[in-house]
């Protein structure tokens, strides 16, 4: 009796963590895919810039992207948009109390971007700034390879590995910093219910979702391992 009382349990537990799930993937597909392109695109561009000032400052950036974490950008969101408000009467965008694929999804989805974008860029920019001055890039440049051809056939290719590892810790990073942020904006997604779980001491809930998200973190760090390992030995 008690085994058939506990499969129930979990068995509801697990459905209500997918139908959070929804939102939570719409979120984390909002806040990870734009700002990811941003990071690699942002690492390229100061990975072959040669603007000592514009590069100065796109580390700075990077590094202060880096080192605060993701609520400190919720909340910070939340106080300009505040502030824009108070000053001139118009709302920029919802600051909590409701979720959906509209305008409540802009600051979450800012929120948990903006950090994993720091780490992407950062990554990426320093295996493409290692892989450029690597010796084969500049024998490629002494034989008269032009410089397109030597930033896909050597300097992207051999970089490939790095920025993939880049890409698996800005994921890992979003993932982490999901629950924190959903309950700052009270976004109703499965890491605003883990945490709801834990204080209203739903053990199996909490433990469903937390299960999950560590199956999606190891599934992510083994996926990421083998293309890595795949991009590498096309590489050679």
């Amino acid at each position: 009796m008690l085994t058939a009382v506990l499969v129930v349990w979990i068995t509801d537990a697990a459905l209500s963590t997918v139908k959070l799930g929804d939102l939570t993937l719409g979120l984390l597909f909002a806040g990870k895919t734009p700002f990811r392109d941003l990071g690699v695109a942002a690492g390229a561009t100061y990975a072959f810039s040669s603007r000592g000032v514009l590069r100065a400052a796109a580390w700075s950036l990077g590094t202060v992207g880096t080192s605060l974490p993701s609520f400190f950008w919720a909340m910070l969101l939340q106080l300009v948009v505040i502030l824009v408000y108070l000053r001139t009467q118009k709302l920029i965008a919802p600051v909590a109390g409701g979720f959906g694929v509209d305008a409540h999804l802009i600051l979450p989805a800012i929120a948990l971007g903006l950090r994993p974008a720091a780490y992407i860029f950062r990554t990426t920019a320093t295996a493409l700034d290692e892989a450029k001055h690597a010796p084969h890039v500049t024998t490629a440049l002494a034989k008269g390879l032009g410089p397109t051809a030597i930033a896909t056939r050597h300097v992207a290719r051999n970089a490939a590995s790095a920025v993939l590892a880049g890409l698996a810790l800005g994921a890992k990073t979003s993932l982490s910093s999901l629950a924190i942020v959903e309950y700052v904006f009270t976004w109703n997604g499965a890491g605003y219910g883990f945490i709801l779980a834990v204080a209203n001491g739903n053990v199996a809930f909490a433990a469903s979702i937390a299960l999950i998200f560590a199956l999606v973190l190891a599934a992510l760090s083994g996926g990421i391992s083998i293309a890595g390992r795949v991009v590498t030995a096309t590489a050679r």
